[in-house]
C-alpha cells in the first residue's frame, strides 16, 4: 500500500497554498501570472462563458480513459490534492475518438480541470496557452516481439520487418540509425498509426517486432491475458528511449504549477509515487 505522505515536508505546501487563495482572488498574484494573448489561445467552444471557479478547496483534474495509465495517474493525482489538502475532484473524459486534437484538451480544462494528468514532457510540444508540471513518472518505449529466440534487437535478421508506432522520438531514434547502416543491413520500418495497431500487427505476424510505449502494452496485457506471450526485448544495438510524463496546466496559473511541483517533489521522495506504480505493477519508475 503507498504510504502516506510526509506531514513535515507538506504541510508548509498546504499553509503556502491556503494563503495564496485571497491574494489571487484579489488579483494580488506575482506579476508572471498574466493571462496568454488572445491569439495565442485555442478557440474552445462557448469558451467565454467560463469564468474563474469559486470552490478553492477542491482540485480539480481530468484523467482521459484512452490513456493507457488513466487509473494510475487518478491514483497519483489524489495523492498530490492530499498533499495539498484539497479535494479532489476527478473528471474522466470519455469520447470515441483514437487521437485527440491537443485544442480539444483546451476547452476540456475551461470546463472541467485545473489539471490534465498524463502528457509526455516533449520540449516545446505544446502551445504557449500551455504549461506542464514536473514529471510524476519515467518509462519508454519498448521492442516487443512473441518470438523466444530473440533476446534483443541485434537478433533480428536484416529484412525482418519491424512496426513502430509513428512519430515518436523512439521511432525517429530507429530511422536515424538505420540510415547510417548499410542498405543489406537493415529491417524495413512500417509507421503504425497507434500502439494497438502495432501490437495488432505484431499477433498477426505481419511484422516482426513491434515498437510501443510500455503503458501501452501493459494495458493490453492487462486486459486480455491471452497476450503474456508477448515479450519485451534489449534495446540494443540502440539505447533505451525513456520519457517523463507529467500534468498539463494552463500557463497562466503559475501558483497551481508550483504547488503540483512541489506536491509531487515530495510524493516521489517518501515512496508515495513509487509504492502507487508498483501497487499497479506499472512499467515506470517515479521520477527523480
Amino acid at each position: 500500500m503507498p504510504r502516506s505522505p510526509a506531514p513535515s515536508r507538506l504541510s508548509g505546501l498546504a499553509a503556502a497554498w491556503l494563503l495564496a487563495v485571497p491574494m489571487a482572488a484579489a488579483g494580488l498574484g506575482p506579476a508572471a501570472a498574466q493571462e496568454p494573448e488572445f491569439y495565442d489561445v485555442p478557440y474552445a467552444y462557448e469558451q467565454w462563458i467560463y469564468g474563474r471557479r469559486l470552490d478553492e478547496s477542491q482540485l480539480r483534474y481530468c484523467v482521459d480513459r484512452r490513456d493507457p495509465d488513466w487509473e494510475v495517474a487518478g491514483a497519483i493525482a489524489d495523492a498530490i490534492a492530499q498533499a495539498l489538502l484539497l479535494e479532489p475532484q476527478r473528471h474522466v473524459v470519455e469520447t470515441e475518438i483514437v487521437v485527440e486534437d491537443i485544442t480539444r484538451v483546451y476547452g476540456v480544462m475551461l470546463e472541467h480541470c485545473d489539471v490534465h494528468m498524463g502528457f509526455k514532457l516533449i520540449p516545446e510540444g505544446y502551445g504557449d496557452w500551455a504549461a506542464l508540471t514536473r514529471a510524476y513518472y519515467e518509462t519508454g518505449y519498448v521492442f516487443v516481439t512473441t518470438n523466444p529466440d530473440l533476446k534483443s534487437l541485434a537478433d533480428l535478421a536484416p529484412g525482418r520487418p519491424i512496426g513502430a508506432t509513428g512519430g515518436t522520438s523512439a521511432h525517429i531514434r530507429l530511422m536515424a540509425y538505420l540510415l547510417a547502416q548499410s542498405p543489406d543491413r537493415r529491417w524495413p520500418v512500417y509507421p503504425m498509426g497507434t500502439n494497438d495497431l502495432a501490437l495488432d500487427s505484431l499477433l498477426r505476424g505481419t511484422v516482426a517486432v513491434a515498437l510501443v510505449w510500455a503503458p501501452s502494452l501493459w494495458a493490453r496485457q492487462r486486459a486480455d491475458p491471452a497476450l503474456a506471450a508477448l515479450r519485451e526485448i534489449d534495446p540494443r544495438p540502440l539505447p533505451p528511449t525513456r520519457m517523463g510524463v507529467g500534468a498539463l496546466i494552463l500557463a497562466n496559473e503559475t501558483f497551481l504549477r508550483a504547488a503540483i511541483d512541489e506536491a509531487i517533489g515530495a510524493l516521489a521522495a517518501d515512496g508515495t509515487i513509487a509504492g502507487i506504480l508498483d501497487g499497479y505493477h506499472f512499467p515506470a519508475k517515479a521520477a527523480p
